[in-house]
């Protein structure tokens, strides 16, 4: 039986990938919002989540909570698990951005001894 492999054809490790970039979830759900035509303002009225608290999300100044993605979820009749994962995949991006420019500087220290 073959294994299966995280390596890509050309051989890089997608664990190892740093994104140049992070996307915060708010961008997508924008998105959501827009392709089927509801309001931030209509939304928040029928998740019960305040206007100010849904626009600082879609600004990418809040992040998602468990309580929220169920209300996405209920609204948006999609799995909640969805928005949470996208939360989760912004925030390893975010540390693995900060995690590779610490790496840089160290390296430059060390050449620099």
């Amino acid at each position: 039986m073959k294994k299966k492999s995280t390596y890509l054809e050309v051989g890089v490790n997608l664990r190892d990938v740093v994104p140049s970039e992070a996307f915060h979830p708010g961008e997508l759900f924008y998105d959501e919002l827009k392709e089927r035509g509801i309001t931030q303002k209509s939304f928040a009225s029928m998740s019960g989540i305040l206007p100010s608290q849904l626009n600082e999300f879609i600004k990418g100044k809040r992040g998602l909570s468990a309580e929220m993605a169920l209300k996405f979820g209920h609204v948006l009749d999609m799995d909640p698990v969805y928005w949470l994962n996208l939360q989760m995949i912004y925030e390893l991006d975010l540390a693995k951005i900060k995690q590779n420019k610490l790496n840089k500087r160290l390296s430059k220290l060390r050449k620099a001894s």
